[in-house]
């Protein structure tokens, strides 16, 4: 077992997308209900109001896409690292953290590895999807012992 800091990648769960993407839900809903107000209505100053309605209601998605775009800002960029002590374990020459099986890669000028956990599989529809359950950073000053904890463990470590 090796603990040390890792940049690691912070993982969108379900509970915090549904917190980003609740205001556009509800702007579908209102949406949808004022629109069925206005076909279902025959009296033709109502239909107009609630047609006036449906067109201001139409163009509030533009400002609740940008309160969507700015609560998602923290999973993003620079942002979407944080920095945390993790444990890691190998089995049969294999990097585990949490019973998560990681591959090793160094970067380019070898100055920062990789350690991850990506899924490729092909949907229904014949499209690639990408998942992962965990992303991390190892870089200085916590490269070189990793590194060593890595060859003594016998794990390899690809290059990018």
């Amino acid at each position: 077992m090796y603990t040390t800091t890792v940049k690691t990648g912070k993982i969108l769960d379900g509970k915090t997308g549904l917190k980003i993407a609740a205001p556009l839900f509800i702007w579908l809903m209102a949406e949808l209900v004022v629109f069925l107000i206005a076909v279902k209505v025959e009296i033709f100053v109502i239909s107009f109001s609630a047609m006036l309605l449906f067109v201001i209601i139409f163009f509030a998605v533009i400002p609740i896409g940008y309160h969507m775009r700015k609560r998602a800002d923290g999973f993003r960029g620079k942002e979407s690292f944080q920095y945390e002590e993790i444990t890691f374990h190998t089995t049969d020459g294999e990097l585990y953290v949490d019973d998560i099986k990681l591959d090793v890669t160094y970067n380019e000028s070898q100055t920062e590895i990789f350690v991850d956990h990506i899924m490729e599989w092909e949907t229904k529809f014949g499209q690639k999807a990408m998942c992962t359950d965990f992303i991390g950073i190892v870089e200085e000053p916590y490269l070189k012992d990793f590194v060593r904890f890595l060859e003594e463990e016998g794990i390899k470590i690809h290059q990018e």
